[in-house]
């Protein structure tokens, strides 16, 4: 049947291929240090042949998929890359503007720009029918307004001759006004800042397209009722919301405008318009459909016997018919005329039928336009948004449909995800060690100085067993001596001094290559002052690479002053901690034994009753260690296995959905809080456990004086509670020691690690700030000239550097050397003399440097590896 319906024309862009190929590998290589942007090469290209596929969309639902594709993978691509990556993105504008006259030389500069230009420049450039802008939110926008003017363009194609071809073509139409409307809401607010702006991305342009759309999905609906044969009243109320939509997409459109700004302070110098035949064709439906909905009322006025009623819309519909035509002489198609025509001639014959009925049988008053009863719209559709769209990122899979493909650059973590999983893993350690294992460890040490202070629980075990060694020293014993006595933590603590020796090596060597490189850099500097050197200062060049260095170089400082103390405690300590971990006989001949017979006698009734109490609060005090021992371990279970790193990813996903700006650390701040959320349990047992020990140190001290006042003591008991009480601190500070020993071990064999690391990145960025500025050394590590050397001295620095070279050297023998043509030796100046002379000296300075390198590097062989143990364990030393 012949159209007589709208479709919004295709936007047009040309191919970019190795231009946006290249920006993005530039983009990668610049911004992510530790990825090379050959790991995301099929990436590329994926995005690539996606984004050729859109250039050109053909009318068919098969394009649909290639659009929303494409539109899926920028979604996600925002979440790794910022809107500019290098590479501006040309469109065809499908309404251009409409300048005015004093505009036209403006207008004329930006055609020259972007002739100049092209597509694949990094900037924005206009002409008449292109704008270009390099921001991938400005391409998501173009990309979903070719699908709606692919949906309407299918909707358009629908023949309607029958009702499931009416229903297309209504669900086309609401799918283009969706996914307009949703340009203008969730797009249009971060592209609105570009200059120069793009006429189709007006807000009223969307909102009359958005209107237009709808109003040709209500016509579908109407169209399928008057199919149907409803009643004149309902076809009445469609008909009218159609006119309204109708209306309001030419009212929107008259007032379309967007702002070319040139000029921080121009004005807008631009009008978005519709065509003007797309004028005529929703003026001429406007009033149509306001015919039809006022006809169709008549109609139903008339089976009403209102006869009044339907004279009086029979002639608002004639006077809205007569508009119609009107609008129809500029550019409407004829079918539309011939609609109009045939309705014009339906009501001229029912007013002629109803005026001679009236004047002769019902003599009814005709009713004034001004006293009809508006006619109530009913609307059946709105804007639809395919779910491809609105959920793009949580489709990009493979299966099950809807599916829009693997995300590309999957993989490619921006930094502020880095940063972020960083932060938190921070956040998490510093909770668990310094509110969960440091409180641990607090309480343990007020409850083991107070015990210690009231001689428990040696005292008790001093009178329950005055001969022999108590079971709980016995257990304590076989624990020590299991774990290797006192050996062990002279052993570990021979292990961290020379590792720690090892790490200071090591930084210093990363130091004298940093400061070798600064003294040759200086020396050039000196050789060529009367000329300007490209390559900025060494101290400059190499600033990160120091100022890590030094904060390697301060933490080993403040972990040297750490074993220190450990080790001056290990040493007060020794000889207790000796006595635990030697032999049965030993701990014996260590704890005096008091008389039996005696001890016992001299027991009261208040003495046993005292004692019974103070055990039992001694024991409750136990389980409270055991508690926050096996907190402790939970929590640190816990903590191991807590990576956040899928949920941050998630989160970036949902941000960079919502949002164009750069993902940050801050966004995910309330993620973290959720996340840290999980510990607070942690946090509370400790702090009631806390209160519980107060309340139980409380009562053991009256317990005690209640021992005190009871018992009698005798010199032999008071001797032997010492000896176990110094016994139980020395078992205290002995996993105390156990504990700091290993922390320092494992540090230090971790700190290796980085500055092994350290030291390689110096040499290889040394050596890449040497050969990126053509070489500033002299030595014989250098093996070609400054490239960069002032060009006076262009033949003089040629025979420095064949001096200064050993494989240069070595490319020219000596006879080669002395069948030089004698005239290049007569030009030789003083001046080269002397500079050969510099670089036989700063051969045999490097000559013996690569000697000491060479030796240090066997040393460094020789030396345990004791960042690598077999199995994941720790080794210690014999």
């Amino acid at each position: 049947m012949p159209r007589n319906i709208l479709a919004v024309p295709a936007k047009r862009t040309p191919s970019l291929g190795a231009a946006l190929a290249q920006a993005i590998r530039t983009y990668i290589a610049q911004s992510y240090a530790d990825t090379h942007p050959d790991a995301f090469a099929r990436d590329v290209r994926e995005l690539c042949r996606l984004r050729d596929e859109c250039c050109r969309l053909a009318v068919h639902v098969t394009s649909i998929d290639v659009a929303l594709r494409y539109h899926a993978q920028l979604v996600f691509f925002s979440t790794k890359f910022p809107p500019d990556i290098g590479i501006s993105f040309p469109w065809s504008v499908c309404f251009p503007s409409q300048l005015p006259s004093w505009t036209s030389g403006v207008a004329g500069a930006f055609h020259d720009a972007a002739a100049d230009q092209g597509p694949g420049t990094a900037s924005a450039y206009a002409t008449a029918d292109t704008v270009a802008h390099p921001d991938v939110v400005y391409e998501r926008a173009n990309v979903l307004y070719s699908l709606a003017s692919l949906y309407s363009a299918l909707g358009t194609a629908e023949g309607r001759g029958d009702v499931e071809s009416i229903k297309r073509a209504t669900a086309w139409f609401q799918h283009a006004a969706g996914v307009f409307d949703h340009i203008r809401e969730a797009l249009l607010p971060e592209i609105r800042h570009l200059k120069p702006q793009s006429p189709d991305f007006s807000p009223n342009l969307l909102e009359s397209l958005r209107d237009l759309m709808l109003a040709q999905a209500q016509e579908c609906f109407w169209q399928k009722a008057v199919l149907d044969r409803l009643k004149d009243g309902t076809i009445a109320k469609l008909a009218e919301r159609v006119s309204e939509l109708y209306a309001s997409a030419l009212d929107r459109a008259s007032s379309s405008a967007t702002g070319l700004d040139l000029a921080d302070d121009a004005a807008d110098v631009t009008t978005a318009q519709l065509p003007a035949d797309w004028v005529s064709h929703v003026s001429v439906k406007r009033w149509h459909f306001a015919a039809a909905s006022q006809y169709r009322k008549a109609c139903e006025d008339l089976g009403a016997n209102r006869y009044g009623d339907e004279l009086g819309r029979l002639k608002v519909a004639e006077g809205h018919v007569k508009r119609a035509l009107d609008s129809s002489k500029r550019g409407v198609s004829e079918a539309i005329v011939q609609d109009l025509r045939s309705l014009q001639q339906v009501i001229q014959t029912n007013i002629q039928r109803g005026t001679k009925d009236n004047d002769l049988i019902y003599l009814e008053p005709v009713t004034p336009a001004s006293n009809l009863a508006p006619i109530p719209a009913a609307s059946m559709v709105k804007p639809v948004l395919p779910n491809e769209v609105a959920n793009a990122i949580s489709l990009l899979r493979d299966s099950p449909a809807p599916a829009l493909g693997k995300p590309l650059f999957a993989e490619l973590v921006p930094y502020g995800v880095h940063l972020a999983i960083s932060i938190y893993d921070d956040r998490r350690d510093s909770l668990v060690r310094e509110q969960i294992a440091e409180r641990r460890d607090e309480l343990d040490s007020i409850a083991q100085s107070t015990l210690q202070s009231l001689n428990l629980p040696g005292s008790l075990q001093a009178l329950e067993q005055p001969m022999g060694l108590p079971p709980s020293l016995l257990r304590r014993h076989e624990e020590v001596v299991s774990k290797g006595g006192i050996d062990r933590l002279y052993s570990i603590a021979d292990d961290i001094a020379q590792i720690s020796r090892a790490d200071a090596d090591t930084l210093s060597e990363a130091f004298s290559i940093l400061e070798q490189e600064q003294r040759e850099d200086e020396h050039v500097r000196r050789l060529f002052s009367q000329h300007k050197w490209p390559r900025p200062p060494s101290h400059e060049a190499a600033a990160q690479l120091r100022q890590t260095g030094e904060s390697y170089a301060q933490s080993l400082e403040q972990a040297r002053a750490s074993d220190a103390i450990i080790r001056q405690k290990l040493e007060d300590w020794s000889e207790l901690i000796g006595v635990l971990s030697s032999g049965v006989d030993a701990l014996e001949a260590f704890v005096p034994s008091t008389s039996s017979s005696s001890s016992n006698n001299s027991q009261s009734d208040a003495q046993v009753s005292a004692v019974r109490g103070l055990r039992t609060e001694l024991e409750t005090l136990d389980d409270l260690f055991d508690a926050r021992a096996a907190c402790l371990a939970e929590c640190k279970s816990l903590a191991s296995g807590d990576d956040i790193r899928p949920a941050v990813l998630r989160e970036t996903a949902r941000l960079s959905s919502t949002t164009s700006k750069s993902i940050d650390a801050a966004m995910f701040e309330d993620l973290f809080e959720s996340e840290m959320a999980k510990y607070d349990r942690f946090r509370d047992e400790m702090a009631k456990s806390a209160q519980d020990q107060e309340a139980l140190l409380d009562s053991i001290k009256k317990r005690n004086d209640e021992f005190l006042e009871a018992r009698k003591v005798d010199i032999t008991i008071k001797r032997r509670t010492k000896a176990l009480q110094n016994l139980d601190v020395a078992y205290a500070k002995y996993r105390e020691l156990d504990s700091n020993l290993v922390e320092g071990l494992e540090f230090y064999n971790g700190l290796a690690k980085l500055l092994s690391a350290y030291r390689q990145d110096v040499k290889i960025d040394v050596q890449d700030l040497v050969s990126k500025f053509g070489g500033t050394s002299l030595s014989p590590r250098a093996s070609h000239a400054p490239s960069s050397a002032p060009a006076l001295h262009a033949n003089a620095d040629a025979d420095v550097a064949a001096a200064a070279s050993p494989r240069a050297r070595q490319r020219k023998p000596a006879a080669a050397a002395a069948a030089d043509s004698p005239r290049r030796s007569t030009r030789r100046t003083a001046a080269a003399k002397k500079k050969d002379e510099v670089a036989e000296v700063e051969q045999d300075e490097g000559r013996r440097r690569r000697e000491e390198d060479e030796e240090a590097a066997r040393q460094q062989q020789a030396q345990p590896q004791w960042g690598a143990f077999p199995g994941g364990e720790i080794r210690f030393g014999n």
